[in-house]
């Protein structure tokens, strides 16, 4: 069965190194489908089209420039599809486009053909399709985290991202509740968290105790595994951004990109990846360790997605081998 993964309202990045691309890069490979990277026609010529919405999709929509011709005719073609084809949501129910662009009408950026006549059969369309979760994939691995938890995640693994995710939040919510009502029985977790604690928190609380979190996380962890059998790693906090790189405010805390010196993170994220290791008895999963210790602007050039933000680069994903030629797995 031909199946593509398509986005309606922006483009899927072609672009090897960005971060959007990562996400759709893994429902495409969990999927087995092709990648439509401007929701074109030849959609119409699958027998499955997946919506993905993006990494980033927050449930209103952003259009840089506004309602264009251009999207008109991409939201045509998919109601097209959901009139003849088997059209699916991922990760998220069907937002209603129609209703959402129903307020642009007359704005000097929208395109004339956008009408509440023609909201109107939009929102028919999106109410027709149907959704499918990461959760609803046979898998025998589940990666959980934050934002980074793609990078982390080994091949054909589902992701369950969190993006601002940290692992002190976690830990008191516990870890336990991460699995969307999943059993992980049998199969290998990898928990990605703790890169958000060193950018933005430890560092403001002098007196913060360390192990005590690392202790809670892999007892927390350990006690998952001796109930469900589950394999269970941990993912190493990322190399520390090069400050210079300009941040989406979207990665900001308290107004600021990042807490404390460059060379206090550093040095927190060596202790954090050190100690982690010796009580999780080497149960960690990282990028080679030469990263963490590049001149910090050649490692952003070189390992981190394009423009901005803090993430790895799906090129240098664990999932191909960060890179290398031989196997980390």
């Amino acid at each position: 069965m031909k199946k593509v993964v398509t986005n309606p309202i922006s483009n899927i990045p072609v672009a090897p190194k960005s971060h959007t691309r990562g996400w759709s890069e893994l429902w495409s490979n969990l999927l087995e489908a092709d990648i439509d990277h401007k929701c074109s026609s030849n959609i119409l010529s699958y027998e499955t089209i997946f919506i993905e919405h993006g990494v980033n999709f927050g449930g209103t929509l952003n259009l840089f420039g506004g309602a264009t011709q251009d999207l008109f005719e991409r939201i045509n073609t998919f109601c097209k599809a959901v009139i003849a084809k088997n059209v699916i949501s991922l990760d998220i129910e069907m937002p209603n486009y129609g209703e959402m662009l129903r307020g642009r009408i007359g704005a000097k950026t929208t395109y004339i053909g956008i009408t509440n006549e023609w909201c109107d059969q939009v929102s028919k369309c999106c109410v027709r399709v149907k959704c499918l979760k990461q959760e609803n994939i046979a898998s025998t691995g589940i990666t959980i985290g934050d934002s980074h938890s793609t990078a982390f995640s080994a091949k054909g693994d589902i992701v369950f991202r969190n993006n601002g995710k940290t692992l002190f939040g976690t830990l008191r919510t516990g870890l336990a509740n991460e699995f969307r009502d999943i059993v992980p029985a049998g199969k290998n977790i990898t928990f990605s968290l703790g890169s958000i604690d060193i950018r933005h928190h430890i560092l403001r609380h002098p007196n913060f105790k360390l192990s005590d979190m690392l202790n809670d996380y892999v007892r927390q962890a350990d006690a998952i595994s001796d109930e469900t059998g589950a394999i269970i790693s941990f993912a190493a906090p990322v190399p520390v951004e090069y400050e210079e790189r300009k941040l989406p405010k979207t990665g900001y805390y308290k107004g600021v990109p990042f807490t404390g010196t460059r060379q206090q993170r550093f040095d927190l994220t060596i202790e954090f990846i050190e100690r982690l290791k010796e009580i999780s008895k080497g149960r960690v999963i990282m990028p080679p360790e030469e990263w963490y210790y590049m001149d910090p602007k050649q490692y952003a050039e070189t390992h981190m997605e394009m423009g901005g933000s803090v993430h790895i680069a799906p090129i240098y994903y664990r999932n191909k081998n960060w890179n290398e030629t031989k196997s980390l797995y």
